[in-house]
């Protein structure tokens, strides 16, 4: 049971949802509206930015799951 609940963590969904929450927690706990860059506000920046992490985070995944399900 101990290996199960090991392998359970170390599954590719169960990672890239932590990652995700991890990120989007960021920006709701540290909320930067008055800050601004280019008549953008930083969170905006932020939310920019991730958008490309999620992107890169979302082709990991795909591979990791078509690997995962060959063997």
């Amino acid at each position: 049971m101990k290996n199960l609940t090991k392998q359970k963590w170390k599954d590719p969904g169960i990672v890239m949802v932590t990652i995700l929450s991890t990120i989007a927690l960021l920006f709701f706990i540290w909320w930067p509206t008055e800050t601004f860059i280019a008549g953008i506000s930083l969170v905006g920046w932020g939310m920019f930015a991730c958008f490309f992490i999620w992107l890169t985070l979302t082709i990991i995944y795909v591979i990791w799951m078509e690997k995962k399900e060959r063997h």
